[in-house]
């Protein structure tokens, strides 16, 4: 087999319209200060639930989502019972918002990150790199996404395949952008878009498993590959 990957020389501005149609920035997950402040109800809400978000990623990724209780999510927060149910209807609910969040945070700083490099072949390799060197610094929480979200049956399952979408859209305006650059690049066949997100997320998670830097650095190059391969492999490997 034979692989060869082109270099394209285009400007990182190509990458801009990768920031359309993207979700609004995850809130930002500070404390509240001690003693008397100057905080409206909004922003105290607002703290609170993003330390509620954290806990639940916490404790999820750590007990696992059956095991996980309100009061374990509440005592993690420092945050009462009364607040959690002022913004959450229960512990699904609260899981639910935090897969959101953080798989949200995920593709939209990976994105922002490939917006970053100077040709579109770095892009790529900005956005994976970013991508692994991510759930290195989290991996608990992204545990937490990629394997508690099927406790949830059928709502975990909705919740999971809209993320997969949101990937395999980031692929596809790539693969069209690509195009569009190189028009004798042709289409990826079908499905790829969908194959090279799910290879992605059991690469991801196989790193985390194995949790040792040498596993994080095999799942940085084969995720690189992976997605070198579904946007070019069609055209330029010869098996």
């Amino acid at each position: 087999m034979k692989a060869s990957f082109p270099t394209l020389k285009v400007g990182k501005e190509a990458f801009t319209d990768f920031r359309t149609g993207t979700v609004p920035h995850v809130t930002e997950h500070r404390k509240l200060p001690k003693g008397p402040h100057n905080l409206s109800r909004d922003e105290v809400a607002g703290t609170q639930r993003a330390r509620l978000i954290d806990a639940v990623l916490e404790n999820t990724g750590k007990r696992g989502y059956v095991a996980t209780t309100v009061g374990h999510i509440t005592a993690t927060a420092g945050v009462s019972r009364t607040s959690f149910y002022e913004q959450f209807t229960g512990k699904q609910d609260a899981f639910l918002a935090a897969y959101r969040e953080i798989t949200t945070e995920f593709i939209t700083h990976g994105v922002a990150a490939g917006a970053e490099a100077a040709t579109p072949l770095d892009a790529v390799a900005a956005c994976c790199d970013f991508l692994v060197d991510y759930v290195h610094r989290r991996p608990t929480a992204v545990r937490a996404a990629l394997l508690e979200i099927y406790a949830l049956g059928d709502a975990g399952l909705e919740a999971r395949e809209k993320t997969l979408r949101a990937g395999e859209a980031v692929f596809d305006r790539t693969a069209k952008w690509l195009r569009a650059t190189d028009p004798a690049l042709p289409s990826p066949p079908p499905f790829t878009a969908r194959t090279v997100v799910a290879a992605t997320i059991e690469l991801i998670t196989q790193a985390i498993w194995i949790g040792t830097e040498e596993a994080y650095g095999q799942a940085r190059e084969a995720v690189r590959y992976t997605w070198l391969l579904g946007l070019f492999g069609h055209r330029s490997v010869d098996v």
